[in-house]
């Protein structure tokens, strides 16, 4: 970017939470120009941009920054994409590296404001914009949708291990009665997972609706299912967000790092600045690949022949895969192999 716009930009870290938001302005050199704790209501929004204007005059000057990707702040997104502020979003494992490099380690709403706000000084060239279509209504029931089924798919993996357990001492016990209590609640957890089934067929049948006409091509991949695509859209938000290829798989976390000593070098995968629910969707789909994908399978036993551990070779095919999605969100096209 260039040098004379960040020097004379001011940089607006906002800590959200689902109550109140706190924001804190600096300019680049971290000398602070103001902070303002208000709700998260229409009320408190309106706070916020009626201060904007009095830490810097000019709208384009400022940059704001905002943590994760929390539901709680879209209605504060929607307002200030509404008055075409630039907005980034900012990895929370950002603010906590430079958090504990610090000579002081606790934690207020005000401190994270301000970490938000130095690593937006730092960072702005690595860090994705957040657009408006993050927050269109389309998007957001996706985001919704994918977290529920997220959510009772956890729920039902923990009622089987559950399961698993009463039965193995429904063998073991001598007492009729607790045998007895064992097997009514085996009976319960079985009913329970039958209605968490019947909810995932359901929320899979919403999905399929819902990635029509943005992530809809996905499902063209071979191993890539309505949930995989879903998830892939869901955590990878706007793709045009991205300033190209290399943007998305370092947001991912697959970009590799260099771990360097003297004559020895080596590269690892970077898990402290990647998006890991998008790093855990591309894992297994990755796995789907290298057993319904003849080309990325072909590609995968190419790897483990020149050398490289199976886990490396995975994380060459999840770059591929990377690939692919970046380029399909972007053309709308179908996989061509």
């Amino acid at each position: 970017m260039d040098t004379v716009f960040l020097n004379k930009a001011t940089y607006v870290g906002i800590d959200s939470h689902p109550t109140t938001h706190t924001a804190l302005a600096i300019n680049r050199f971290e000398d602070e120009k103001g902070h303002l704790t208000f709700d998260n209501s229409r009320e408190g929004i309106q706070m916020l941009l009626s201060r904007l204007p009095t830490v810097d005059v000019k709208r384009e000057n400022v940059v704001l920054g905002l943590e994760g990707g929390d539901a709680t702040r879209n209605i504060l997104l929607s307002y200030l994409l509404e008055k075409d502020y630039n907005i980034y979003e900012v990895n929370p494992l950002y603010t906590k590296r430079r958090r504990m490099f610090g000579t002081r380690r606790d934690k207020t709403d005000g401190k994270d404001a301000k970490l938000i706000a130095e690593v937006l000084t730092k960072k702005l060239s690595e860090l994705p914009k957040i657009q408006s279509i993050q927050v269109a209504t389309h998007i957001l029931v996706l985001r919704k949708t994918v977290w529920f089924y997220e959510d009772i798919t956890i729920q039902g993996a923990k009622l089987k291990n559950q399961l698993k357990t009463i039965q193995r001492e429904k063998g073991l016990v001598r007492s009729q009665e607790e045998k007895k209590l064992l097997k009514a609640i085996e009976k319960r957890i079985a009913k329970e997972l039958t209605h968490i089934k019947k909810g995932q067929k359901e929320l899979e049948k919403q999905l399929a609706v819902q990635l029509k006409g943005y992530g809809e091509n996905l499902v063209s991949i071979p191993g890539i299912s309505t949930i995989l695509a879903a998830k892939l859209v869901s955590h990878s938000g706007d793709i045009k967000r991205f300033h190209s290829l290399n943007g998305y798989i370092r947001y991912a976390g697959i970009a590799p790092k260099e771990r360097s000593s003297g004559k020895n070098k080596r590269f690892v995968k970077d898990k402290q600045t990647g998006n890991r629910k998008l790093s855990t969707t591309l894992w297994i789909a990755a796995l789907n690949q290298i057993q319904h994908n003849k080309v990325l399978k072909e590609y995968y036993r190419k790897k483990i022949q020149e050398g490289k551990t199976k886990r490396r070779a995975l994380i060459s095919v999840m770059k591929q895969i990377a690939a692919t999605v970046y380029g399909m969100l972007r053309s709308g096209e179908e996989y061509r192999g």
